[in-house]
C-alpha cells in the first residue's frame, strides 16, 4: 500500500489496538469468506459448461450441471447471509470498543488539552472517525482473503482456458494502477477538507441548540438559519468535488475496461473461428477475467480509501496522545481537621504572558466559612479550578493536610473537595438520579431531608412524579434558582471535608439566599467552605474574607475589619450597597 513509513506505523498501531482484539470473530468471518469465494468461483465454469451442453444437445449432462449449479448458488447465498451477519456484528463490536476507549480518553483529558477542541470536533472524531477506521480495517482484512482467492482461482481458469486471451492483463493492470496513483493525493486532500467541515458543522449545531433561548431573545433566527444554509452550501461544494473526482476515475476505469473487453471479444472471435475456443469457454473466460479485473480494481480502491482513512487515524491519534489525568491510587490518612495552604501560586492560561494568579498565598487551618471577593477577572474562579486540579499550577505549592498536591491523585482530591461551579450541570434524568450523582448509595430520606434544608422539597412534591420527575436536558424544566438549590443539595450530600461554592446564590431571592447561607454556615462547623461571591449579603457572615486583586490575596479579615481598613473591599461594597451584587469588569478567569 502506498503510504509512508510513519503512516504505516500508525496503521499498524491502530490495527493492533482496535482490530486484532476481535481475532476470534475475524477468523470466523475470514473462514466464511474463503469458503464462499471458493465455491462461488466454480459457478462461471459450470455456466460455461451449461452453454456448451446446450450447443452439443447433451440433455443428461445439462440436467446434472443445472442441479449442481442451483445447489452451489443456493449454498453461496446462504453463506453470504451468514457472512453479512457476522461482518456487521464484528464491525459493531470493534467500532464500539474503539469509541468507548476514545470516549474515556476525552472525558479524562486534562482540562488544558480538552479546551483546545470544540465540542463538535470531539463528537465528529468520536462517531465519524472511529467508524470509518474500523470499517476500513475489517474490510481490508476480509478483502485481502477475498481478493486472494478470486485472483488465484481466476488466474488459474483464465490461463487454463486461453493463455493468449489472458494477455489483456498486460494492458489493464498498469493503466488502472496509473489512474489510482494520480488520484490518491486528491482524495486525501478532499478527505481532510470533509473532516474539517464536519468539525465546524457539529460545533455550529451544538452551539445553536445550546443557546436557543438567546437566539430567540435577540431575534437571531433568520441570521442563524442563513449561517446554516452557508454550511449546506459548503457541504454541497464538497459533494460536487467528490462527484467530479469519482466520475473522472469511473470514466477512466470504464474506458480501460471497455478497451480490454473489446480486445477479448475480437481475439475470442479469431480463436473461435480457428476452432481453438468454444462459445461456452469464451463466456467462462470473460466471467473469470472480469473477476480478476474486479479484484485488481479492489486493490487500487483500497489504496484510495487508505488515503482518506489515514486522515481519520491522524485525528484519533492526536486526541489519544493528549495528556490525561492519571488514575493512580494513594492511601491517605485523613485528619479530623483538614488544612489547606497555598504558597506563591502562579498560573496563566495557555500562551498568555500575563498570569491570572501571581505569587498568590492563602492559608486555612480550621473549619469555617471563608469567602473570596474581588472584581471579575482577579482570579477567583481560576483559584477554585486549581484547587480541584482542573489545571496544574506553574509554580508554587498547594498543600492539603500538609501533603503537596503533586503527590496526591486526582481522585483523592476530588473525593475530598466538592466544587460547585457557576454553570449548573444536570442530565436529562429524574431529580433523584441527578442528586445521586453525588453518591449512588444515598437513601431517599436523606435526599428529602437535604432538599427541605435548601427549600426545594415542597416544590418537588408538587410535581406529578415528585423526585422521579425528569427535569430535561440541563435541567431545562427548572428555574435558575431551583437549579442552584438542587446543585447545593447535591453538593452537601457528598459530605466532603472541603467545599468550594462559586456564585451559587446569584439567582436566589433574598429569603432563599438567607436560608442557603444558614445551611452552609451550619455545615462550615465541620468542614472548610470556600465561598466565591459578588454579593455582600452572601458573605458578611463569613469567618474570614479574602480579598483578591491582580491575581493575589491583598488582604483578609472579617466584614467589619475590611470595610474599615481595605479600600478595595470598601469600594466594591459601596458601589452597589449591602444587598446588591458587587460591581466588576468581566474578564477571563474571574
Amino acid at each position: 500500500m502506498d503510504i509512508n513509513k510513519d503512516d504505516r506505523e500508525k496503521l499498524k498501531y491502530f490495527f493492533k489496538r482496535y482490530i486484532y482484539i476481535g481475532n476470534k470473530y475475524l477468523i470466523l468471518l475470514i473462514g466464511l469468506i474463503f469458503i464462499g469465494s471458493l465455491v462461488a468461483n466454480i459457478s462461471p465454469y459450470l455456466y460455461g459448461k451449461i452453454l456448451d451442453s446446450i450447443t452439443l444437445g447433451d440433455m443428461d449432462l445439462l440436467t446434472k450441471i443445472i442441479i449442481i449449479y442451483f445447489s452451489i448458488t443456493l449454498f453461496t447465498n446462504l453463506l453470504s447471509m451468514l457472512e453479512k451477519y457476522v461482518g456487521q456484528v464484528v464491525n459493531f463490536r470493534l467500532s464500539k470498543n474503539a469509541q468507548t476507549e476514545l470516549f474515556d480518553k476525552m472525558i479524562r483529558m486534562r482540562t488544558s488539552a480538552y479546551s483546545k477542541y470544540e465540542v463538535g470536533e470531539l463528537i465528529s472524531r468520536l462517531n465519524g472517525d472511529t467508524d470509518s477506521i474500523v470499517s476500513f480495517g475489517i474490510n481490508l482484512i476480509t478483502s485481502i482473503f477475498h481478493i486472494a482467492v478470486n485472483i488465484m482461482i481466476s488466474v488459474y481458469f483464465v490461463i487454463t482456458i486461453s493463455i493468449r486471451l489472458s494477455s489483456v492483463a498486460i494492458f489493464y493492470i498498469p493503466t488502472t494502477f496509473l489512474v489510482t496513483y494520480v488520484s490518491r493525493k486528491y482524495f486525501k486532500k478532499l478527505a481532510e477538507q470533509k473532516k474539517e467541515y464536519s468539525d465546524k458543522y457539529f460545533s455550529f449545531q451544538n452551539e445553536i441548540f445550546s443557546n436557543n433561548i438567546g437566539i430567540k431573545s435577540f431575534q437571531l433566527e433568520s441570521k442563524t438559519n442563513n449561517k446554516y444554509i452557508s454550511f449546506i452550501d459548503k457541504e454541497f461544494n464538497l459533494l460536487k468535488k467528490s462527484i467530479y473526482m469519482e466520475n473522472i476515475i469511473q470514466l477512466a476505469n470504464s474506458l480501460i475496461t471497455v478497451i480490454s473487453s473489446l480486445y477479448i471479444i475480437y481475439l475470442s472471435a479469431i480463436l473461435i473461428n480457428n476452432g481453438i475456443l468454444t462459445i461456452g469457454l469464451m463466456v467462462s473466460f470473460n466471467t473469470y477475467i472480469n473477476k480478476f479485473f474486479s479484484s485488481i480494481s479492489q486493490i487500487f480502491s483500497i489504496n484510495i480509501s487508505l488515503q482518506e482513512v489515514m486522515v481519520s487515524i491522524n485525528r484519533i491519534i492526536k486526541v489519544m496522545s493528549e495528556d490525561s489525568e492519571p488514575r493512580d491510587e494513594l492511601i491517605f490518612k485523613e485528619q479530623n481537621n483538614p488544612t489547606l495552604e497555598c504558597i506563591d501560586i502562579t498560573f496563566s492560561y495557555g500562551d498568555e504572558k500575563e498570569g491570572v494568579l501571581t505569587d498568590m498565598t492563602i492559608g486555612i487551618d480550621k473549619f469555617g466559612l471563608y469567602s473570596i471577593v474581588g472584581s471579575n477577572g482577579c482570579g477567583k474562579s481560576t483559584f477554585a479550578k486549581l484547587l480541584i486540579k482542573l489545571y496544574d499550577i506553574e509554580s508554587g505549592h498547594i498543600y492539603i493536610n500538609g501533603v503537596d498536591y503533586f503527590e496526591l491523585p486526582y481522585d483523592f482530591i476530588r473525593s475530598n473537595i466538592t466544587y460547585v461551579q457557576k454553570e449548573e450541570f444536570f442530565f436529562n434524568d429524574t431529580i433523584i438520579n441527578n442528586i445521586r450523582l453525588a453518591d449512588e448509595s444515598l437513601k431517599e430520606e436523606d435526599i428529602e431531608r437535604m432538599c427541605k434544608n435548601v427549600g426545594l422539597d415542597e416544590f418537588i412534591k408538587t410535581l406529578p412524579e415528585g423526585y422521579r420527575t425528569i427535569i430535561g436536558e440541563g435541567g431545562s424544566t427548572l428555574s435558575s434558582g431551583q437549579k442552584q438549590k438542587l446543585s447545593i443539595a447535591r453538593a452537601l450530600l457528598r459530605d466532603t471535608p472541603i467545599y468550594i461554592f462559586d456564585e451559587i446564590t446569584a439567582n436566589l431571592d433574598g429569603k432563599a439566599e438567607k436560608d442557603i447561607i444558614r445551611v452552609i454556615k451550619e455545615y462550615s462547623k465541620l468542614s472548610i467552605i470556600l465561598f466565591i461571591s459578588h454579593k455582600i449579603s452572601a458573605i458578611n457572615h463569613s469567618d474570614k474574607i479574602f480579598v483578591f486583586e491582580g491575581g493575589k490575596v491583598v488582604d483578609s479579615g472579617d466584614h467589619d475589619y475590611l470595610l474599615k481598613n481595605n479600600y478595595i473591599y470598601k469600594e466594591l461594597f459601596e458601589n452597589r450597597g449591602a444587598s446588591t451584587a458587587l460591581k466588576g469588569v468581566e474578564k477571563v478567569g474571574g
